[in-house]
């Protein structure tokens, strides 16, 4: 009889705690997917082990101008990797039919690690796209891109890359290597902070997005097999929209719509469930990467204009933003068949050249009449100026356009106009730089080279006053020696 009075009150006291508890937490739980105690964590491991492997994705958004396809930008995002400050968040699951309540613990930063630096208050962690900083390489890796001017944003057309975390069960339970117990199973939290500086995206070109800068990890421990340590069954990243290192989790699958399980700081997981894999630009809170493209053309206009000759072309491009070696490609037509296209970068200092006039045949960018050059792929804020010189023993009248509008080019005497003259071994260069990411499309630059034949009709006139002088001269002379005669006839005696 007394036994099985006490035996309704503890399970009436632990059914009131228990719904204490829910009531408590109840303003900050979310759902996720899967249940945790008894089956499985979001991650389950196939094996539980006394180490796991957390893969942390990043992405980028990519844009062209006239959608291109695109060399990766090149950037490192810098993160930290710091104990959560728990102090009241719990996971509420079901074991069996059981309602329970697990406690979620800071997380302990010995048990963690990376490829890099740490110290005994935080792990760092590094994502890095294209190239590294002074181990340069140009990305050989094409990679589609959305329309600048495009509504709607195709998630698929991104950068992706990653990070690994190492977590160690033993050092959860035994940090100091002591060979004592210091913590006991249970859900143990860290926090993951994008500390990425706003002057490293700048240099890098890319737009930082509106997604929260930080998420968390969850590590789920059980004892194993001999009771004399921990060993690791699954892990959940998480997003928090309401109390940060205290949110609480209550895996229930029929509120799939509040799962806030992610992957890391991918498009999935920064975007929310998607449509198609698309999302409106207004509503994109990823990173993004714009790009544009600029072309070259060369004509030749005029009867006596050589259209064969092979016309050096000086191209020098500079972004005073973007200054980390900003991945692009350049492909040369001529006769109508395009080169293959050639990948190359803005130096550290955001500059870059190619000149018709160098000794070095990787330099060459001579254009025929009909030829062009296509600059595709650079970062916003770039800038261009382009000079054409006169290897001819002709002299040139020499114009140039900026999408169809004239643009003002100088000689080599630093005389200006939308038309000059240039001679032999003469240049004639823009006289400004050309903003290439000025529009929606591909910039286009012309320049043009006329010499129209001599009138044969303006040389008999151009000739006449010498003629006629030359004429008139003859005339007087013939007059005075007649005149001469005449005297020297009329004076004899």
């Amino acid at each position: 009889m007394k036994k099985s009075f006490f035996k309704k009150v503890l399970t009436s006291t632990a059914a009131i705690f228990t719904i204490a508890a829910l009531t408590a937490f109840g303003t900050s739980v979310y759902a996720v997917e899967s249940p945790t105690l008894g089956t499985d964590p979001a991650y389950p491991l196939e094996t539980p082990a006394s180490t796991a492997t957390v893969t942390l994705k990043k992405d980028i958004v990519l844009f062209n101008a006239d959608a291109c396809q695109i060399l990766s930008p090149n950037v490192t995002y810098s993160y930290e990797i710091t104990s959560a400050n728990v102090t009241n968040a719990t996971v509420t699951t079901l074991n069996g039919e059981d309602t329970v309540i697990i406690a979620v613990r800071p997380g302990v930063i010995e048990a963690l690690s990376t490829d890099f630096p740490r110290t005994t208050e935080k792990v760092e962690g590094r994502i890095t796209f294209g190239a590294a900083d002074d181990a340069h390489n140009n990305d050989s890796e094409m990679h589609d891109a959305n329309y600048n001017s495009d509504s709607i944003i195709n998630l698929s057309k991104k950068v992706s890359s990653s990070m690994e975390i190492t977590v160690d069960a033993d050092k959860i339970y035994d940090p100091n290597g002591d060979g004592t117990q210091d913590n006991q199973p249970g859900v143990y939290r860290y926090k993951i902070a994008d500390v990425t500086t706003d002057e490293t995206l700048t240099y890098s070109g890319i737009q930082r997005g509106s997604a929260d800068s930080t998420i968390y990890l969850d590590v789920y421990t059980k004892y194993n097999s001999e009771n004399n340590g921990l060993e690791i069954y699954g892990y959940v990243l998480l997003r928090s929209t309401k109390d940060g290192s205290n949110v609480s989790l209550e895996y229930d699958n029929s509120a799939a719509e509040e799962t806030i399980k992610i992957t890391g700081f991918d498009v999935e997981s920064e975007n929310g469930n998607v449509q198609g894999g698309t999302v409106k630009k207004a509503e994109l809170k990823s990173d993004s990467y714009y790009t544009y493209n600029v072309e070259v053309g060369h004509e030749m206009a005029g009867d006596l204009a050589d259209k064969q000759n092979n016309f050096p072309f000086r191209v020098e491009l500079s972004n005073p933003v973007v200054t980390s070696q900003a991945d692009f490609y350049y492909q040369i037509t001529k006769d109508g068949a395009a080169k293959t296209a050639v990948n190359t970068s803005l130096s550290p200092f955001g500059s870059w050249t190619l000149d018709g006039n160098s000794a070095d045949p990787a330099n060459d960018l001579q254009l025929q009449s009909g030829d062009k050059i296509v600059i595709t792929g650079l970062p916003a804020e770039t800038k261009i100026k382009v000079a054409e010189t006169n290897d001819t023993d002709d002299i040139y009248a020499v114009s140039a356009t900026g999408n169809g509008t004239s643009l003002v080019l100088k000689n080599d005497d630093d005389t200006t106009g939308t038309s000059i003259s240039v001679r032999k071994n003469g240049t004639a260069e823009m006289n400004d730089e050309f903003n290439v990411s000025s529009g929606d499309s591909t910039d286009k630059i012309v320049f043009t080279g006329t010499l129209k034949s001599v009138s044969i009709t303006g040389l008999t006139f151009n000739i006449a006053p010498f003629a006629f002088i030359t004429i008139a001269g003859v005339g007087l002379l013939v007059l005075v020696i007649r005149n001469k005669k005449s005297y020297a006839s009329k004076s004899k005696i």
